[in-house]
């Protein structure tokens, strides 16, 4: 194949792949991180479940974004390395991880690049190879509660006195005992979902501008074998590999966090069902024995055939409606063990995200992309290995799919 490069030019693109590291990748692990694994919707007894996800979670996700931070300034280093081959000079020694200030990331933060060039790869800028147009765009996290829809009322005094009096729950009063577990937000739970979708979409979008921009230096300023190699790089390992790997993750979290608000907004369903039975016992308490609400209950006991001359108060049908009320709490505080036991089945469906990371590191180091034979023989070296990742990705993720039936099950055994 006959041979032409524009060193300039390949330099130039080494550059741009810094940028796409400094910038376009953490614009993209802040949607993951602050929006797909966000806890805004994990409160009350989805608590745990939100400590997992924006903990472990989180910083799997930014683990595996920092590596591919990493190895994409790796390449783009191998791709300056290449111009020097050629006869460009740099005055630039430090490789693009650290000019970029990278090298300081920690997966506890997200890190953008402290003097990536960023301006330089716009459509304002000079260079010819523009950084990916990302659609972020805004999540809507509407506020809502599982319990908004309990009208409390009167019915409150008469709960708090009946959990006092009769010890219901361990000391709580009602609203601790069966309110503010219910404090979830589904629709918030959901919008994690959504973000993860556009985390992918946005990933393929990255994948595209890299393979663009790769063609376009190969077919106009790079020709010959090692930029055919350099162009086949970018497609085994970027594209097909790790951008592959997210976009496969970004729906497989977006489908666990979408069932989470499913199943939890189906228990959550049920347990208000139970309140509402609770607190319309607690309002026939209201309406006739008001006055006795906030007695001792062993008052209340001893004056019992004085309260029905007096009062009006049936005694026997306040003993009834309490012992019916007090009775339904612990089926409510079951389904609420329920929606507890989610956090331990969704654990290890999220721990599915070190294989992101382990995808990422299956893309090889390649001191310089000027030896086409070289650069040949890592892309096939190393596809070999990159493809049995891409086979335990798949098998994991199948794997952990189970967790998802699991919470059906929950769901179901809850409704019963």
């Amino acid at each position: 194949m006959a041979f032409e490069v524009d060193e300039s030019a390949v330099a130039d693109f080494g550059r741009y792949l810094g940028a796409e590291a400094g910038y376009t990748l953490p614009t993209i692990e802040t949607l993951a991180r602050d929006e797909g694994m966000s806890d805004h919707g994990f409160t009350g007894v989805l608590e745990p479940l939100g400590e997992i996800v924006n903990g472990p979670a989180s910083l799997l996700v930014g683990s595996a974004f920092s590596l591919m931070q990493r190895k994409l300034c790796d390449l783009g280093d191998s791709v300056r390395a290449a111009a020097k081959d050629y006869g460009h000079v740099d005055d630039r020694n430090t490789s693009l991880f650290e000019y970029n200030k990278l090298n300081g990331d920690t997966n506890q933060e997200i890190t953008f690049g402290a003097d990536y060039g960023y301006a330089d790869y716009t459509a304002d800028g000079h260079s010819k190879f523009q950084c990916t147009k990302l659609d972020i765009g805004d999540i809507d996290r509407p506020d809502t509660k599982y319990s908004d829809d309990l009208k409390l009322d009167v019915s409150l005094k008469v709960l708090d006195w009946i959990w006092s009096e009769f010890n219901v729950d361990g000391g709580k009063g009602f609203t601790d005992s069966l309110i503010s577990p219910l404090a979830g937000n589904y629709n918030s739970i959901s919008a994690n979902g959504e973000a993860w979708q556009r985390v992918g979409a946005n990933l393929g979008l990255l994948a595209e501008n890299l393979l663009h921009n790769g063609t376009t230096l190969a077919t106009g300023h790079w020709r010959g074998d090692a930029a055919v190699a350099f162009t086949q790089f970018l497609d085994v390992f970027w594209k097909k590999g790790a951008v592959w790997a997210g976009e496969q993750l970004g729906k497989f979290v977006a489908a666990g966090f979408d069932k989470i608000a499913e199943v939890s907004k189906s228990i959550a369903q049920t347990a208000i069902n139970a309140i509402e039975v609770i607190l319309r016992a607690a309002r026939r308490i209201a309406t006739k024995a008001l006055p006795v609400v906030g007695w001792a209950w062993t008052a209340v006991e001893s004056i019992g055939k004085w309260l029905g001359k007096v009062l009006g108060i049936d005694i026997d049908d306040l003993i009834d409606d309490i012992k019916a009320i007090v009775e339904m709490v612990p089926a409510v505080l079951k389904l609420f063990d329920a929606l507890r036991n989610m956090a331990d089945t969704m654990r290890a469906y999220f721990n599915t995200l070190e294989e992101l990371v382990d995808t990422v590191a299956r893309i090889p180091e390649i001191d310089s992309l000027s030896d086409a034979v070289a650069t040949a023989g890592s892309i096939e070296d190393g596809a070999t290995a990159l493809n049995e990742q891409k086979k335990q990705l798949e098998q994991d993720i199948d794997k952990a799919d189970d967790s998802l039936t699991q919470l059906d099950q929950i769901a179901e055994k809850a409704g019963k």
